[in-house]
C-alpha cells in the first residue's frame, strides 16, 4: 500500500486521493481514538491513582540499580522479560493502597516534615554539606519527574513510613521459627552415589519395526522440523567505508586549527580548599590560630566539616564559584592560606592546594586529533545526506539495484539466512547490529516497507526482503535414520530408568548395597560433599538437589542428573547444620522479618482493596511501553 502511494502520490490520482482523505478527517475526525482513555493511568485504589510518570521513575530507578549491580547494562526489555514491570505496579499498588487508607485517617504529613527530609536528603547537597535548590531542580530532572511529583511521592513516603510504624513497631518473628528457618536454609548433605549412564546396546535393533518408527515420529512430529529461513539484501552506509573515501587537505586542517585555536590551550588551574564561617571575626580567628602553627586539616575538622566538604578540584579562573574568589585563589601562593572572602556560604579563607600550568598544544600535536573529528563530523553528514537522497528515490519507486548504481553504492544479497545468522557474513557489520537487522527481518515479510536502521554507531542500512522459506515438517521417509537413532536413545533411557528402579530398591530392602552395585557396574562411588539446598550443577539437577534433601539419612535416592541421560544412584550419607554465628543468625532474622513483614501487607492491601474502590490495567504496560520506544528514548 505504502509503495502505491509513494509512486502515485505526485500524480492527479495521488493528489485526489489526498484530499479525499483530508475531507474525511475534518468530517469525522481523528480524536474519538484519544478520547475516554485514560492511559496514563495503570492502576485507581480509591482516590489515588498509579501514574505513568511515577512508574517509569521507579522502572528506571530500579534498572539503574540492577544494571549497577551485575556490572553491565539492563535493557528495558531484558528488565520486562524477569518481571521487573510487574514487581514494580505490585509495590505502587501496595504503597497506594495504604496511602489511600492513610487518607481516610487524615494521616498527612506536615509541610515542614517535608522540608526537613527534603533538605536532609544527600542527593540534594552540595560541597558544603547543605541543601542546593539548583542540585534539587537538577536531580528530579534528570529523573524525568516534576517537582510537583516528586514532593506528592516523598510526602507519601512519609505517610508510608508513619503506617509502617505503628504496624511493626517492635515486630519481631518467633524465635522457633528463626530456629527452623535456619535449620533449613544452612543445612548441608554429604551423599556417596553412582552414575548410571545409557546403554545403547541395550536396545534390540532389529526389533524395532517402522511401525515403531512412525508412531514415534507421530508422537514428536514438531521436533521434526526445518528450521525458518530469509533471504534479503542490504544497503549499507557505513562509517567505515565513507569515511576511508574522504581526502582532507592539511591546508583545511591549518584553518580549523587558527580558528580554533582556545579549543587546544588549556587554562592555567588550581586546586584549593575553600573552607566557609559564619562571620568574618570567626574566619579571622581561624587564620590567626593558623599562622600560629595550625594544622589545615585541624581547622577544618574543628568547623564540622570535611575535606571533601571544602576541596575545589582543578579549576580555572573562570570556574570558581565567585569572581573574587577565583581572583584570589589565583594570586594565592602554594600552601597559604588567605582571606578572608566573602562566599556564597559566609566568609571564607582559602588555602592553595596544587597548580596546573597551563599549556598549549602545536598545530603537529593537534594535527591527527582534528583531522579525526572533521573526517567523523563529515562522515556522518555524508551518511545522512545519502540517507536523504535513498529515501527520496524509494519514494519515487526505484529499485534497490537502480539506487545503487545512481549512488556508487553496493547491494549485498544474504540467502538461505537462519535465526542464528547463518550465512549472514559480513565482517564490516558489529554482531549486535546483525541481530538487531535479523530480528527485523524475522518480523518481516515480503513486499513490506521496512524503516532504515541506524544502530548505535550512526551506519544506516536499507534492508529489503527477498524470499521466505517457512519452517515446515519434515517427512518421515527423509529421516527416518534420525528418528530410529532418537528411538533407541529414548528405549535406552526407559531401560535405565527401569534398572536405577530395580537398584534402589534392592538397597531399600537391603539385597544389595551400593558398593556392590559399583562392582557390577564397574564404576567408582563418587563422594558430593556439603551440598546445600542451592547446589545446582552439570551433575546435581534441581531435581536431585530436592531429592536429596527430602531423603532420610542412611536412605538410597535416584535422580537425572543436570545435563545428559544419565541417573545418579546415592546414599545420604551424612546431614549437619552449619554452625551458628552471629551474623547468619542476623541474616535468618531479618529475612524472616522482612518476608513476614510483606506477606502482612500483602494481605492487608488485598482487604483494602476489597474495601477502597479499585481498578487495575496491567495491560496499559505494553502500550505504555511501545509508546516509550517509539518516541526514542526511555
Amino acid at each position: 500500500m505504502l509503495d502505491f502511494l509513494r509512486r502515485n502520490a505526485s500524480g492527479p490520482f495521488g493528489l485526489v486521493l489526498i484530499i479525499l482523505l483530508v475531507l474525511a478527517f475534518s468530517v469525522w475526525g481523528i480524536g474519538d481514538i484519544f478520547r475516554n482513555y485514560d492511559i496514563g493511568t495503570i492502576a485507581r485504589i480509591g482516590d489515588r491513582e498509579v501514574e505513568s510518570q511515577e512508574f517509569f521513575f521507579r522502572f528506571n530507578r530500579e534498572l539503574n540499580k540492577v544494571s549497577s549491580e551485575l556490572e553491565r547494562f539492563v535493557s528495558p526489555e531484558e528488565a520486562r522479560e524477569s518481571g521487573l514491570d510487574y514487581q514494580i505496579l505490585t509495590n505502587l499498588i501496595l504503597e497506594k493502597t495504604i496511602n489511600s487508607s492513610g487518607d481516610q485517617m487524615k494521616l498527612r504529613p506536615s509541610n515542614e516534615s517535608l522540608t526537613k527530609r527534603i533538605r536532609n536528603t544527600n542527593a540534594f547537597k552540595n560541597a558544603f554539606n547543605q541543601f542546593d535548590k539548583n542540585i534539587f531542580n537538577q536531580v528530579i530532572r534528570q529523573n524525568g519527574i516534576s517537582e510537583d511529583l516528586f514532593i506528592e511521592m516523598e510526602r507519601d513516603s512519609l505517610s508510608q513510613i508513619e503506617i509502617y510504624s505503628a504496624l511493626f513497631n517492635n515486630f519481631e518473628p518467633p524465635k522457633e521459627l528463626n530456629d527452623l528457618i535456619y535449620k533449613f536454609q544452612y543445612e548441608d548433605r554429604n551423599i556417596e552415589y553412582v552414575i548410571l549412564n545409557i546403554d545403547e546396546n541395550s536396545v534390540n535393533r532389529s526389533a524395532i519395526t517402522e511401525a515403531d518408527l512412525e508412531k514415534y515420529y507421530q508422537i514428536n512430529k514438531s521436533s521434526y522440523k526445518t528450521e525458518p529461513l530469509r533471504s534479503f539484501s542490504l544497503i549499507s552506509l557505513l562509517n567505515s567505508e565513507i569515511k576511508n573515501s574522504i581526502k582532507v587537505e592539511e591546508s583545511l586542517i591549518q584553518e580549523i586549527y587558527d580558528n580554533n585555536i582556545k579549543d587546544y590551550e588549556s587554562p592555567e588551574k588550581r586546586s584549593y580548599y575553600l573552607i566557609p564561617f559564619s562571620d568574618e571575626k570567626s574566619a579571622e580567628e581561624a587564620l590567626s590560630n593558623y599562622k600560629d602553627g595550625n594544622d589545615i586539616n585541624n581547622l577544618i575538622i574543628n568547623r564540622g566539616l570535611s575535606i571533601d566538604d571544602v576541596r575545589q578540584e582543578s579549576l580555572s579562573k573562570d570556574q570558581g564559584i565567585t569572581n573574587e574568589i577565583s581572583e584570589i585563589a589565583f594570586k594565592t601562593k602554594m600552601n597559604d592560606l588567605t582571606g578572608p572572602v566573602e562566599g556564597p556560604f559566609g566568609p571564607s579563607l582559602i588555602y592553595l592546594l596544587s597548580i596546573e600550568q597551563s599549556s598549549k598544544k602545536s598545530f603537529n600535536e593537534a594535527k591527527d586529533e582534528i583531522t579525526k573529528e572533521y573526517k567523523l563530523n563529515l562522515t556522518q553528514d555524508n551518511i545522512y545526506n545519502l540517507y536523504n537522497v535513498i529515501e527520496d528515490q524509494r519514494a519515487e519507486g526505484l529499485t534497490f539495484e537502480e539506487i545503487i548504481k545512481g549512488n556508487s553504492l553496493e547491494l549485498n544479497n544474504y540467502k538461505s539466512v537462519n535465526e542464528e545468522g547463518m550465512n549472514f557474513l559480513n565482517d564490516k557489520i558489529e554482531l549486535s547490529t546483525k541481530n538487531s537487522i535479523l530480528e527485523i527481518i524475522f518480523e518481516s515479510n515480503i513486499e513490506m516497507e521496512i524503516e532504515p536502521f541506524e544502530d548505535d554507531s550512526g551506519n544506516i542500512f536499507f534492508i529489503r526482503i527477498d524470499n521466505i522459506t517457512d519452517e515446515k515438517i519434515i517427512k518421515f521417509q527423509d529421516i527416518i535414520q534420525e528418528i530410529k537413532e532418537d528411538l533407541i536413545i529414548e528405549r535406552s533411557k526407559e531401560l535405565l530408568v527401569v534398572k536405577s528402579n530395580n537398584y534402589l530398591e534392592s538397597i531399600k530392602n537391603d539385597s544389595s548395597n551400593l558398593q556392590e552395585i559399583a562392582d557390577e557396574l564397574n564404576v567408582a562411588i563418587l563422594k558430593g560433599d556439603n551440598l546445600s539446598r542451592y547446589t545446582f550443577n552439570e551433575v546435581f539437577s534441581r531435581e536431585a538437589i530436592s531429592e536429596i534433601f527430602k531423603t532420610q539419612l542412611a536412605k538410597p535416592f535416584i535422580s537425572d542428573v543436570g545435563i545428559g541421560n544419565s541417573i545418579i544412584l546415592g546414599l545420604i550419607s551424612e546431614i549437619k547444620i552449619q554452625e551458628e554465628n552471629t551474623e547468619k543468625l542476623d541474616i535468618v532474622k531479618n529475612q524472616n522479618e522482612e518476608r513476614m513483614k510483606n506477606e502482612l501487607l500483602i494481605a492487608l492491601s488485598e482487604e483494602l482493596q476489597s474495601e477502597l474502590k479499585s481498578e487495575i490495567f496491567p495491560e496499559r504496560l505494553d502500550i505504555l511501553f511501545e509508546t516509550v520506544n517509539s518516541q526514542g528514548s526511555f
